[in-house]
């Protein structure tokens, strides 16, 4: 167990899982990054202690003697903004030290990309994140994919449901690589960490496509 000190400058990196607080929140798609640096602490047999911590709760690992600290925002998504100023004023670190993991409803389910810089993409969380800290940050995103019918009402609705039994195994399926991928951003910095990790992906659909086409094959 790691104490949170009071002074955090000695913190090399920030990752930040977006999601709202709430049980009733915890197993919506908008939640998923909070599920993915629980995925990263599981990953490094770490036990989950997130602590109160200004307008976020935080968890402090050290990775290849990297300090690093992890964020879970407690204010609601479209002010997650406030939390990620807050944590880059406390480290003294500008955006370059900076990684958020979030839902991406243009990616399908199972999908996800790591990416630096950009626009929202028309997610509150990161468009807040945008608006008080800039745009050059690291981003891995999610695949929830898109409601059937495409307007704001059904995208809002989408992303504060649970998922289906099938999209929720397809996303699990993906959880150790996106781990992996956080675990590589500290490790080794935004290009070479977006280079394996989109890489991976690739290479982890292109196999479950062949070994789909061999199972269809044999059902004929």
């Amino acid at each position: 167990m790691t104490e949170i000190p009071e002074k955090l400058d000695s913190i090399d990196r920030i990752v930040v899982g977006l999601g709202n607080p709430g049980e009733e929140y915890s197993h919506t798609r908008h939640n998923l990054g909070f599920r993915a640096l629980d995925a990263f602490l599981k990953s490094m047999d770490a036990a989950k202690d997130f602590r109160p911590l200004g307008k976020s709760r935080v968890q402090i690992v050290t990775v290849d003697d990297i300090r690093v600290i992890l964020v879970r925002p407690s204010t609601y998504m479209n002010l997650s903004g406030i939390a990620v100023s807050g944590m880059l004023e406390r480290t003294g670190l500008d955006t370059s030290g900076l990684l958020v993991v979030h839902d991406e409803m243009d990616l399908p389910c199972g999908q996800a990309k790591m990416k630096i810089g950009g626009g929202a993409a028309g997610h509150a969380g990161v468009q807040s994140i945008i608006d008080l800290c800039g745009e050059n940050f690291a981003r891995l995103k999610i695949g929830i994919g898109a409601p059937p019918v495409k307007d704001e009402d059904a995208g809002a609705e989408w992303v504060l449901s649970e998922m289906s039994t099938d999209d929720a195994s397809r996303v699990a399926n993906v959880m150790s690589i996106i781990a992996s991928g956080i675990y590589r951003w500290i490790r080794d910095g935004n290009e070479k960490s977006m280079t394996w990790f989109n890489t991976t992906m690739r290479e982890y659909h292109k196999k479950i496509t062949e070994e789909e086409e061999v199972e269809s094959g044999q059902d004929v």
